[in-house]
């Protein structure tokens, strides 16, 4: 325990606790149940009631309450039975099983007990706390430092939580215990992916919008038809599941309907898999967009010694394009009003190497730029041996040479946070000014960047689909034993 921090002390002794009450309150109240028949308001005074086993349960009462015939049982012994009401034309069933607990269940091994509204209670209120201290963990990481792939873990988790522990909270109020909880999980992943698919739906359009405008400006690629093969995906997934209901409805190439085959259960994975696939992907992409732009949006004091322009593609004559000029123009502009604030000069860091097919270097076209535009030539420090963002940030940083400067760093809007996790991962925390890019291109830019969000932390993701595979298998194991036992 003393290896322990605080909050996972309070975590552990409260999972402990809320299993304890929870274990307390069903063995306590769980050997007695009543079962209800609905008879959709329709009540006969003629009846027979009939227990197929009496040694597994026995009948303590049986009332009319609110057009339903309640029988309460209480279990004798473990083991399985039926409590049937019949009619002059027809009859009722209910399944009932008793664990060697006692604790009387209905339908299915795993079904409806007595006081089971107090699992998810507890559950509430595990996820509560939960929810709390990941929204505590959250603020914190990002006032030390915004730029790390932490920050966009604890805000996708804390939108999934938010909504399993609203869909938790709803289903209090009509609990059918571990099946139907399960089922239930399952709907809350397909009503959350509803719940986001106008979002997803929106971006696909913008995206489609920008790709049409940047093939049209710009150039062909596939690279830049990237995000729009992506939202498709999101888009079509939405609603795949749907589509292969009707398809496996109407043909019944698998049978979905018998539990007693793998049918149902083949179906359910893949339901499931697809589902928690597209919920996480919208949620570390909704994270990752309010991290990005809270990272656009920060501005960086004027006392800065240095600023770094980052590098991207010239034009054919070794100019700059916009891009980049909006880059140089942004630290121009920083520098100026630095110069009116505290009346204190910065040297400008071009940074960029020179590929194969370039005559100069992206530094030294930069350099042309800034003299251009009336920059001392001694304010200037050429770095032009980076080939990369990463590089950028580290040979620039090496170049200056001194730890206790004040570094900033000028590149574009989308750029911003895949910029500031490449400097963190170097331990180096900068701030970051941005200049506009174009809406048709930045939008296209941006997906680029999360996808490299996506594939730089791809181990922890392979780890996290692995552990949502498992919780699939696990839950669709206790559906077939509900089902076959």
């Amino acid at each position: 325990m003393k290896s322990l921090k605080k909050e996972e002390k309070i975590l552990l002794i409260l999972t402990i606790v809320l299993a304890i009450v929870s274990a307390f309150v069903i063995l306590i109240k769980g050997n007695i149940y009543t079962v209800s028949f609905d008879l959709n308001g329709k009540l006969y005074e003629t009846y027979n009631l009939v227990v197929e086993d009496s040694n597994v349960v026995e009948i303590l009462d049986v009332k009319v309450e609110n057009d339903k015939y309640r029988v309460t049982i209480k279990s004798k012994q473990p083991g399985k039975t039926f409590v049937t009401l019949h009619f002059k034309d027809f009859q009722m069933g209910k399944a009932i099983y008793v664990h060697k607990s006692m604790i009387i269940t209905e339908d299915t091994y795993f079904g409806k007990s007595s006081w089971c509204e107090v699992f998810p209670i507890c559950f509430t209120i595990f996820l509560s706390y939960i929810l709390y201290m990941l929204i505590s963990k959250y603020r914190i990481s990002v006032r030390e430092n915004l730029y790390k792939y932490r920050n966009i873990t604890y805000l996708w988790v804390i939108i999934f939580v938010s909504f399993f522990a609203l869909s938790n909270f709803i289903s209090i109020f009509n609990y059918n215990w571990a099946y139907d909880t399960i089922n239930q999980s399952i709907s809350s992943m397909a009503s959350f992916s509803m719940f986001l698919f106008p979002i997803a739906l929106i971006t696909f359009i913008f995206v489609t919008i920008s790709n049409i405008v940047l093939i049209k400006k710009e150039w062909f690629s596939l690279k830049n038809l990237f995000g729009l093969f992506m939202w498709i995906f999101l888009c079509v997934s939405t609603f795949l599941l749907d589509w292969i209901y009707g398809i496996l409805f109407r043909s019944q190439i698998i049978d979905i309907f018998n539990q007693n085959w793998p049918g149902p259960y083949i179906y359910n994975f893949v339901e499931s898999l697809i589902y928690l696939s597209v919920v996480y992907l919208e949620c570390v992409f909704i994270s990752t967009v309010v991290i990005a732009l809270k990272a656009a949006r920060r501005i960086p004091k004027f006392d800065k010694d240095y600023m770094i322009i980052l590098w991207c593609k010239m034009r054919k004559d070794w100019s700059l394009t916009k891009l980049l000029r909006g880059r140089v123009d942004k630290a121009i502009d920083f520098r100026d009003k630095q110069l009116k604030s505290i009346w204190k000069d910065l040297i400008f860091v071009p940074s960029g190497g020179k590929g194969n097919d370039e005559i100069i270097s992206e530094a030294e076209a930069m350099k042309n730029y800034l003299l251009k535009k009336w920059i001392d030539e001694k304010n200037i420090l050429m770095e032009d041996k980076a080939t990369n963002t990463y590089e950028n940030i580290k040979f620039s940083n090496k170049l200056i040479g001194d730890k206790n400067a004040n570094i900033a760093f000028s590149t574009t809007n989308y750029h911003v946070f895949r910029a500031g996790l490449l400097a963190a991962e170097q331990w180096l925390y900068f701030e970051w000014i941005w200049a506009k890019a174009k809406r048709y291109f930045w939008i296209n830019a941006f997906i680029r960047e999360f996808v490299w969000t996506l594939y730089t932390e791809k181990e922890k993701h392979k780890k996290i689909i692995a552990c949502i595979i498992l919780l699939i298998i696990f839950m669709i194991s206790v559906t077939y034993f509900a089902n076959n036992i």
